[in-house]
């Protein structure tokens, strides 16, 4: 999961700050989500997430589908 986090994120062309504004979360904790010994954001922030990055939630949770949300 801290590999799809990081690779949404830089897919969607965003840094970790910009992605802790349109989130509402913390540096450290999006920081924490990118490494692989860390914990994992919670469903609403996953959601919140996939949102932001336009990536399937299904891609973001568990790794499976389509990476990129279909609209």
């Amino acid at each position: 999961m801290a590999a799809r986090t990081r690779i949404a994120r830089l897919r969607a062309e965003m840094t970790q700050g910009q992605l802790v504004e349109r989130i509402g979360m913390t540096c450290s904790a999006v920081a924490n989500w990118e490494i692989s010994t860390r914990s994992n954001p919670n469903i609403a922030n996953l959601v919140s997430i996939a949102i932001e990055t336009n990536a399937s939630f299904e891609w973001k949770a568990i790794g499976h589908g389509d990476m990129e949300l279909k609209v």
